[in-house]
Parts: structure tokens; C-alpha cells; sequence
């Protein structure tokens, strides 16, 4: 069987860790997670609520986070915005003090390329931030589709975003996957009726199209490849 491949990097730390990284100890992999909550609580203490740990929101766009959130405010419009720009400049600014990348991600990603594989992001981050990040890395010039959530009306896990990517990538979603590290976004998946795999994140999910969970993207390549002989 042969993919055309939609990756999905999480962005919010953004996003993902699917394709970020540097070699990480467990010490920093557990930091990164503490800050993840740490620009979550900042947005909450922001706002004046008590709002949800970045777990349970993960790939979930963060304009329709706080709205749900603040129903019983009633904001306006003008505040929502205020309080997404907040949110995104916590992010970039945590982000910047941080680069958290895993040792395959360039390496696969070059893999791909080379084989001719249709490469995208589709990420529920902004696209100042996803740039930013997939920059900082070194990998934006092996991403030639980038849909973030400037670009689609609804988010995870309504399937626009991935929708949008296959339709600039041209790909066909029998024979794309969708690689995540939310349940957000393997719903997308589904819903857009790819194929889907979870990496780095031991999620409980079942759906038509799930390859299953994988410790690391070369074990996932590895699995790819065994299909299509």
C-alpha cells in the first residue's frame, strides 16, 4: 500500500511533538510538558477562570477553546481576539526559550521528500506560530503544505484542516496519513477519511483507517514499508 503523507505536528508546542525535536532527556521531555500547562494557566489566569489542562484541549484551536470556556462572560468579540493574541504570545515566547525537536524527525522527513512523498502540516496553531517553530527547527524548507487554522473555518476535529491540505497537496485521503499526537486530531482524520497513526503519545482510540500507536516516527516508517511490499 503507498501513502501520500499528511503529518501532524502539534502546535501549541505547538504543536507537536510529532516532528520536533533535539535529543531530550525524560527530565526535559517533562518539562516540555509543564509548559505546555504553563501558557494554558497564564491564558486562564488572564481571563479570570478556571479552565482545562493543556491535555485535554490539545490540537483544538484556541479561539474555540475560549469561547466555550467564556460562554458565561458573554465576550465580545474584540476580547476573544485579545485574549487569542495573548495566548499565542505566551506560546512563542516559551517556545523560543525552548526548541524541543526527537532525533528522527529531519531524517525522515528527508526521507520522504527524496521518495517523492506529498508532505503537509496541518496544524490548529496560527501561522506566525507554526513558521516560527517549523523554522526554528530547520524543517520549514521540507514542508511545501502548511494549513494552520488561519486557513479553515473549523478546527479539530471537524476535517477542514486536513481536507485543506489534501486539496493543496493533491492528494487523495485513501491513500494519505495523517500522523498525530491528539485525539482532536485523529477524529479529523477519520473524519476527512484518511488513514491515521498516533506517535509518541499512547492515545485509546479506534477508528476505520488507525495504523495504531507508535513509539517514534522510524518505527511508523518502518510499519508503512511493510505494507506496501
Amino acid at each position: 500500500m503507498n501513502f501520500d503523507l499528511t503529518d501532524e505536528q502539534q502546535m501549541l508546542q505547538a504543536a507537536a511533538r510529532d516532528f520536533l525535536a533535539a535529543r531530550l532527556s525524560s527530565e526535559k521531555i517533562r518539562a516540555l510538558a509543564e509548559t505546555d500547562d504553563a501558557f494554558s494557566e497564564d491564558l486562564w489566569k488572564e481571563i479570570g477562570v478556571e479552565g482545562p489542562r493543556y491535555d485535554s484541549i490539545m490540537g483544538r484551536p484556541t479561539g474555540e477553546v475560549i469561547r466555550e470556556i467564556t460562554t458565561d462572560l458573554e465576550p465580545t468579540p474584540e476580547q476573544v481576539d485579545q485574549w487569542i493574541r495573548f495566548k499565542q504570545d505566551r506560546a512563542r515566547a516559551y517556545l523560543q526559550k525552548e526548541t524541543v525537536t526527537f532525533p528522527d524527525t529531519r531524517a525522515v522527513l528527508e526521507k520522504l521528500k527524496a521518495s517523492g512523498t506529498a508532505i503537509a502540516v496541518g496544524t490548529s496553531a496560527s501561522r506566525d506560530t507554526a513558521e516560527l517553530l517549523l523554522r526554528q527547527i530547520g524543517v520549514l524548507p521540507l514542508i511545501p503544505v502548511l494549513v494552520t487554522s488561519d486557513d479553515v473555518r473549523e478546527g479539530k476535529p471537524a476535517p477542514d484542516t486536513y481536507l485543506e491540505a489534501l486539496r493543496r497537496s493533491g492528494g487523495n485521503a485513501e491513500r494519505t496519513l495523517v500522523v498525530e499526537d491528539s485525539l482532536s486530531g485523529l477524529r479529523a482524520a477519520t473524519a476527512a477519511g484518511t488513514w491515521s497513526a498516533a506517535v509518541r503519545n499512547n492515545l485509546s482510540y479506534s477508528g476505520p483507517r488507525f495504523l495504531g500507536n507508535f513509539p517514534d516516527l522510524r518505527s511508523l516508517a518502518v510499519t508503512i514499508e511493510s505494507l506496501d511490499q
